[in-house]
C-alpha cells in the first residue's frame, strides 16, 4: 500500500439412488476478491497482504475494468479505490449495485484523501460495507475480508449440497415416472419398490391432472403426513382444508395455473396430526395420454421442516458471527479515538479550573465522550462479544437511563412505570450485560401485550434469607419486570429458559434470549423466578448480589483524590502514538517516571540495556506480530520482579490465559482508573 506521505486514492426399474457427497471430501470452493485502483504499486501491495487467504485475488485498474471483471466472474468481496480517473469509486460501486447479479457483492473502499464525513457518508450511501483509510493495517483488512471469503464459501456449499439433493429428487421422480409408464416392469419389481419407498421420507402420489384430487399415495404417508393415505383417499378435500390460510390461495393457483404445464414444484405449510405446522416440499409432473391430453399427476412430498429450520439458523449464525467480527474491529479502533478524547478533555479541565464556561463546555464534551464509550459497549453487548466486567452498579440509575430509550422501543400502546427503591444497595454486575437483559425483558414484554398494556419496572433491596430462593445466600438487590399481558401456560413456563425454545413465529425469534439471561445471571452469581398467569401476564425477578461497601465506596474514589506515585518508572508501550501520548502525560501528572516506545521490540531493548523499570503498561494488540502477552512473558523471563497492567480497545478475543493473573484496563479509560489500576498494580512492591 502506498506509504502516507505519498497518497494516492486510486418405468420402474429402481436406479441406484445417487448418494450425497460429505462435504469434507469436496475439493475447496474457489473464491476471488477484486481488488481495484488505478496505481499499479497499491494493487501490487494488496496483492500481496492479501496473499495468505485462501482465495485468487484479482486486479483491476479502473472503474471500467473492474466493470468487466464483475460481468465475467462473481466475487467475495470488492476492495475498491475511491479517488481513480475517468470513473471514480462511487460511480463504479453504483454500476455494480445496478446489476442484480453483483448487487449484494460487499463493497469495502479505500482511500487516502477522501477522509471527512461527507465522503464516508457517500461511500455508506453508495452500498459500502466498510470505508477503509490508507494506510492500510494488513492484519485488520485481512480479518475482515477473510469473513467474506467465508461467508460466500459456506453460501456456496449450501447452495452446491442443495443442487446434490435436487438431483436426487428429480432422479426419484423420473424412476416413479418410468414405473407408471411400464406395468409389466412394475410388477415384477413391485415388492423390491415397496421396501425402498417406505425406507425414504418422501411420499409418492398420484393425482387427477388439476393436481387436487388424490388418486394413490405409498404406504408411508402416515409417517411423513401423519394421516394414513386412506384419509386423502376418501376425503377429496381434506389435503386442501389442512393449507395454511396465507398459502392456500397461492397454492391452489399455481396447482391450477399449472395444470396445463409439464411440471410443477410448490413448497407451503400443511398442518399435520399434532397441530403443527409443517414445510412441504411438493414436486409433481404432468402425465399424458396417447392422444397427448393431460389424464393425471405424479409426484412427490417431501417434509422439509427441519431443513428450513436449519437453513434460518445457520443465516442467522453467520451473521451473528459477521456482525461480532466486524463489530471488534471497530470498536477497537473507535475505543482508542475516545481514549484520545478523554484523556485530553480530562487534562483541559484540569488547566481552567477558575474558568467557569470552560468548565461547563468541557464537562459537556466529556460526558458526551463517555456516552459514546457507553453506546459501543452497548452494541457490543447485543452482538454477544462482551465479557464480564462485574461492577458496582446502582440499578435505580440504571433503569431511569434507560428510560427514555426503552419509551420509544415499546410504542405509545404500552405505559411504562418505574418504581426505584429508596436507598437502593448497589448491586455487583456487568452493567453491560444487565442493560442488555433488561432490555430484552422488555421487548418480550411488549410483544406479549399486542394490544398494549402497562410494563412495570420495580427495584427493591432483599436481606439474606427473605427471598425464599436457597441458591441466594447473602443480600441481593431485585429488579423485577412485570407486564400485563397475554402470560404462559404451566408447559410454556416450564420451558421457558430453555435453549431454542419460542413460541414467536419463525423468522421472529431465536429462543435463545431468556436462556442467555438466566446463564449471565447465575454467572453473576444470583437467581431468577418467574410468575405468569394466563390471561393476566408475566412477572420476572431478577436477584443480582449486593456490592460491598469497599467496593461500592471504590468506585467513588475518584471524586475524593486519586492515589499518586512516589517517582516509580512506568514502560508505555503502544503503537497508537496520540493513545501512548495521553497515557504518559496522566502518569507523569500523577507523580510517575514515564518511559514511552511504540513496539514491543522497543520495550524489550529497554529491558536489556538494564533501564530501571517498575511497572510494564502495555497495549495487548499491536502490530508486527508480537502482541502485549508476549512481550510481558518476553519481559518478566528476562526481570521476574517486573509488575505488568495491560490495556486494550477491544471488548472480545482476548486470550485471558495470556494476562497470567495481571490486570487488564479497558480503553477508554478514566484519569482515576488508570491511577487506582496503577497503583493496585504497584501496590505490593510500595507496601515492601
Amino acid at each position: 500500500m502506498t506509504p502516507p506521505d505519498t497518497p494516492s486514492d486510486k418405468g420402474w426399474t429402481m436406479l441406484p439412488l445417487p448418494t450425497l457427497r460429505d462435504p469434507g471430501d469436496a475439493p475447496p470452493i474457489p473464491v476471488s476478491i477484486l481488488v481495484v485502483d488505478d496505481d499499479p504499486r497499491n494493487l501490487l501491495a494488496m496483492q500481496q497482504v492479501l496473499a495468505d487467504l485462501d482465495a485468487e485475488v484479482v486486479l483491476a485498474r479502473s472503474g471500467a475494468e473492474a466493470l468487466r471483471r464483475v460481468l465475467d466472474q462473481d466475487f467475495a468481496a470488492i476492495l475498491l479505490d475511491v479517488h481513480m480517473p475517468e470513473m471514480d469509486g462511487y460511480e463504479t460501486a453504483e454500476l455494480i449495485r445496478r446489476r442484480e447479479r453483483s448487487r449484494h457483492v460487499p463493497i469495502i473502499f479505500l482511500t487516502a484523501i477522501n477522509k471527512d464525513e461527507m465522503h464516508i457518508f457517500r461511500g455508506y450511501e453508495a452500498g459500502a460495507v466498510d470505508y477503509m483509510f490508507k494506510p492500510v493495517e494488513p492484519t485488520i483488512l485481512r480479518s475482515k475480508v477473510s469473513v467474506f471469503i467465508d461467508l460466500q464459501r459456506k453460501t456456496l456449499e449450501v447452495k452446491r449440497q442443495a443442487e446434490q439433493k435436487q438431483r436426487l429428487l428429480a432422479e426419484n421422480l423420473r424412476v416413479h415416472t418410468e414405473k407408471l409408464q411400464a406395468e409389466q416392469a412394475l410388477r415384477r419389481s413391485e415388492e423390491r419398490q415397496g421396501l425402498i419407498v417406505r425406507s425414504l421420507p418422501i411420499v409418492l402420489y398420484t393425482a387427477a391432472a388439476d393436481g387436487v384430487s388424490f388418486r394413490y399415495l405409498s404406504a408411508n404417508a402416515a409417517t411423513v403426513l401423519g394421516f394414513p393415505a386412506e384419509r386423502f383417499l376418501n376425503d377429496p378435500g381434506f389435503w386442501e382444508s389442512r393449507l395454511h390460510p396465507d398459502d392456500r390461495e397461492r397454492v391452489l393457483a399455481q396447482r391450477a395455473s399449472g395444470a396445463d404445464g409439464d411440471a410443477a414444484m410448490i413448497e407451503y405449510r400443511w398442518q399435520g396430526a399434532d397441530g403443527g405446522w409443517r414445510v412441504l416440499l411438493d414436486h409433481a409432473v404432468l402425465l399424458r395420454d396417447a392422444r397427448g391430453m393431460a389424464s393425471e399427476r405424479s409426484g412427490t412430498i417431501l417434509d422439509v421442516t427441519e431443513t428450513r429450520e436449519l437453513q434460518t439458523q445457520l443465516a442467522h449464525a453467520q451473521r451473528m458471527e459477521t456482525v461480532g467480527q466486524l463489530t471488534g474491529g471497530i470498536a477497537h479502533d473507535f475505543n482508542n479515538m475516545l481514549m484520545v478524547v478523554i484523556g485530553s478533555l480530562e487534562r483541559l479541565s484540569g488547566m481552567v479550573p477558575d474558568d467557569e464556561k470552560a468548565q461547563r463546555r468541557l464537562d459537556m464534551a466529556l460526558q458526551a465522550s463517555l456516552r459514546c464509550s457507553d453506546l459501543t459497549r452497548r452494541l457490543l453487548s447485543f452482538a454477544r462479544r462482551q465479557q464480564l466486567h462485574p461492577e458496582p452498579v446502582d440499578l435505580n440509575a440504571l433503569v431511569r437511563g434507560m428510560g427514555e430509550f426503552m419509551g420509544r422501543t415499546l410504542g405509545s400502546g404500552v405505559e411504562l412505570v418505574i418504581e426505584p427503591a429508596d436507598g437502593a444497595w448497589p448491586a455487583i454486575v456487568d452493567r453491560s450485560q444487565a442493560e442488555s437483559a433488561l432490555l430484552n425483558l422488555v421487548i418480550n414484554a411488549r410483544d406479549a401485550m399486542e394490544g398494549g398494556g402497562r410494563l412495570t419496572l420495580r427495584i427493591a433491596n432483599v436481606p439474606a434469607g427473605t427471598s425464599g430462593l436457597p441458591e441466594l445466600s447473602g443480600d441481593s438487590v431485585m429488579l423485577c419486570v412485570s407486564d400485563t399481558g397475554c402470560g404462559m401456560p404451566a408447559e410454556v413456563l416450564e420451558r421457558a429458559f430453555e435453549p431454542f425454545f419460542t413460541t414467536k413465529d419463525v423468522g421472529k425469534g431465536t429462543g435463545l434470549g431468556l436462556s442467555m439471561i438466566h446463564g449471565f445471571i447465575k454467572q453473576s452469581g444470583g437467581a431468577i423466578r418467574v410468575e405468569s398467569t394466563v390471561g393476566e401476564g408475566t412477572s420476572f425477578h431478577l436477584y443480582l448480589p449486593r456490592a460491598d461497601a469497599l467496593a461500592a465506596n471504590g468506585s467513588t474514589a475518584a471524586a475524593e483524590g486519586l492515589p499518586r506515585g512516589g517517582g516509580e518508572v512506568v514502560l508505555v508501550v503502544d503503537d497508537e502514538e496520540d493513545v501512548r501520548g495521553v497515557a504518559a502525560f496522566t502518569l507523569q501528572e500523577l507523580g510517575y517516571t514515564v518511559v514511552e516506545v511504540s513496539s514491543p521490540r522497543q520495550a524489550l531493548d529497554i529491558l536489556d540495556e538494564g533501564k530501571a523499570v517498575d511497572l510494564l503498561f502495555t497495549d495487548i494488540v499491536m502490530p508486527g506480530g508480537v502482541n502485549g502477552f508476549e512481550l510481558a512473558r518476553a519481559g518478566l523471563e528476562r526481570r521476574p520482579a517486573l509488575k505488568v497492567l495491560y490495556t486494550t480497545g477491544f471488548a472480545h478475543g482476548i486470550d485471558g490465559d495470556g494476562a497470567a493473573g495481571s490486570a487488564i484496563l479497558r480503553k477508554p479509560y478514566r484519569r482515576h482508573e488508570l491511577a487506582e489500576a496503577v497503583r493496585r498494580t504497584l501496590a505490593p512492591a510500595a507496601a515492601g
